[in-house]
């Protein structure tokens, strides 16, 4: 390295060279390999420049300094070129590193993802199989009738009735008993509504919170019953409102969609698809499979979200109305179906109202359980109420406001 330091031009020339790998040569095989036999004194101009002429022994303490800087100047070379194949190692390493640790969370999320639906499986099981043993449950007995032919169905809600709930303020008294009395009232209006206009058949559209569920901590404190109890509870009042209407009609068809009081977790955390209503029409389905004339599922179901159902040859389309708030989204609905649409079926906000988006009739019915605490708390008054169409080819026909108030 002293000889390095004392040639410091020769070591600016070296680094400045065109032909490094030229002078290179000359210096090994002058100093190491013995292949040059030139002398040293006519290496001085082609070492070192033009005009450079030094003796021999110049020419020769130079060259071993040059040998050393040429020795250096490959370490260094070999030393980055080492360098860099390590970082190169080093980051396709961490990269299949990464590679496989997103593996593994992905296995890991699917495998968790499995975990839960497995265990939510098997919590609608214990529901079905609890409902099952502890159900003591009335005979239910069809009563053929002839029906003469008309020119009218009625369209019957059953929406938002949220069993289970107990509610007891200054405007509004709810819970399963009152439940009951109001489906019994409301029986007693949708048969003298038959009469009135000689009505041939009867669709009932149940589009969600046929439960009050325990979507909130609210609500899981102001219900009376369970869950279980609650699915079981209003499938069998459903059921017998059902099997009431088919005595007075020559067909009744019942339709329904899942609202979101039914999740079974938060909304987060819950998938589109499992929602504790789908029970229920389940539970219709084998409770009510002797009844000749009556329909369960009688719709296409779109998705879990929305049905459709032909009514004297117009589409009716049915949402629960959690997801469909806004004008844009009716319009969206129309679209989505991929069919014409006369009217779209909602339930969820609680109240009768009938308009007309686009030209798209929007038909939203109310609830049973009238005003709540979350009423009370956002200023929002309302009343137990359900709707009643009377719909013939050319659609609704009339309608029908049922003030479904006990007292």
């Amino acid at each position: 390295m002293e000889k390095v330091n004392e040639n410091r031009e020769d070591v600016l020339y070296i680094t400045k060279a065109l032909n490094y790998s030229e002078i290179k040569n000359i210096v090994i095989g002058k100093l190491v390999d013995k292949t040059n036999d030139t002398d040293y004194e006519e290496l001085s101009e082609l070492l070192f420049g033009e005009g450079n002429c030094f003796n021999s022994s110049e020419v020769r303490k130079r060259m071993y300094g040059m040998r050393a800087l040429i020795e250096v100047i490959d370490r260094d070379n070999k030393l980055s070129i080492n360098d860099a194949d390590i970082i190169s190692t080093l980051e396709s390493k961490k990269i299949e590193l990464q590679k496989e640790r997103q593996k593994f969370f992905d296995y890991r999320s699917a495998f968790n993802k499995l975990v839960r639906e497995r265990a939510r499986q098997e919590e609608l099981n214990d529901i079905l199989i609890s409902a099952v043993a502890n159900g003591s449950l009335p005979s239910l007995q069809y009563e053929p009738r002839g029906i003469e032919y008309s020119d009218n169905d009625l369209l019957v809600s059953l929406n938002d009735i949220h069993y289970g709930a107990t509610i007891n303020n200054y405007w509004n008294m709810y819970n399963t008993d009152i439940c009951r009395k109001m489906m019994n009232r409301y029986l007693d209006q949708v048969i003298s509504i038959s009469k009135v206009h000689a009505s041939e058949g009867c669709v009932v559209w149940a589009n969600g919170d046929l439960i009050s569920g325990n979507i909130h901590n609210s609500i899981a404190i102001t219900n009376k019953e369970n869950v279980i109890e609650q699915i079981t509870g209003v499938a069998e009042l459903v059921a017998e409102f059902l099997a009431k209407l088919s005595n007075h009609f020559s067909y009744v068809k019942f339709v329904s969609v899942a609202g979101n009081h039914s999740r079974i977790d938060t909304k987060d955390r819950s998938l589109k698809d499992e929602r504790l209503d789908d029970l229920i029409e389940w539970y219709l389905g084998a409770r009510l499979q002797n009844f000749n004339n009556l329909n369960i599922s009688s719709g296409e179901k779109i998705d879990s979200t929305m049905y459709l159902m032909d009514i004297r040859g117009k589409k009716y389309l049915g949402v629960h109305g959690d997801y469909d708030g806004s004008r844009e989204k009716i319009q969206s609905l129309q679209t989505m179906a991929e069919e014409k649409i006369y009217a779209v079926l909602l339930g969820h906000l609680h109240h009768n109202k009938i308009d007309v988006v686009q030209g798209i009739r929007t038909i939203m019915a109310g609830s049973f359980v009238g005003m709540d605490d979350y009423c009370v708390q956002k200023r929002i008054y309302g009343k137990p109420e359900q709707l009643v169409c009377v719909c013939g080819d050319e659609g609704v026909r009339c309608s029908y406001d049922i003030d479904l108030t006990t007292y």
